[in-house]
């Protein structure tokens, strides 16, 4: 059996297998290597970008210069707000005496105590109670000298009570006056 193919018909599937020919090698060898030329690009891209953004950072050396000598005169600057003693007793000591120094003239200092140190937000604090006896323009004095102090110093309590019903302005007074010793802790950090 032979078959008779028409002049046409050889052109017509020449013309088919030609066409798949050239689909099958667009789909199975163009089309990969178009894409792993694509994917190779954007890598090349990525790359130079990060390169790019390197010798930026670079360039910057003297503003990244300038912000840590700012750092170290921030860190300087706060290191002046903590008591410089690493124990707690001779902190409590320093502020007992920085207190002392503030009454000088405002207030009757009449009882004073050390209590408990504790971490606040993980800062170690050293609170002392006193107790003083004065007038409320002195009072507010005392209170001002605590507030403007150079040291980071907080008034947890602060409970007032006339002493005199005839003289409404003598005060007993009593505070929880705490100082920070620049020291971090672990433990649990109480809020302010």
């Amino acid at each position: 059996m032979t078959m008779d193919i028409s002049q046409r018909d050889k052109k017509v599937l020449l013309a088919g297998v030609i066409f798949a020919t050239f689909y099958l090698l667009f789909f199975f060898v163009a089309e990969p290597v178009y894409k792993k030329q694509a994917k190779i690009e954007d890598t090349v891209k990525n790359k130079v970008q990060f390169i790019q953004k390197y010798y930026e950072i670079l360039n910057q050396t003297e503003y990244y210069q300038q912000k840590d000598k700012a750092n170290k005169n921030a860190h300087t600057s706060l290191a002046g707000r903590f008591f410089k003693e690493e124990q707690t007793g001779l902190a409590a000591a320093s502020l007992q005496k920085l207190i002392e120094s503030f009454s000088a003239g405002t207030v009757t200092i009449e009882r004073t105590k050390v209590d408990k140190p504790k971490f606040i937000e993980g800062i170690l604090a050293v609170p002392i109670e006193i107790s003083i006896r004065s007038d409320l323009k002195n009072l507010s004095l005392f209170l001002m000298r605590i507030e403007n102090n150079e040291k980071f110093l907080i008034i947890e309590e602060l409970q007032s009570q006339r002493v005199n019903k005839t003289d409404p302005e003598d005060l007993q007074t009593r505070l929880l006056i705490t100082g920070f010793i620049q020291k971090l802790g672990t433990q649990d950090r109480k809020p302010i």
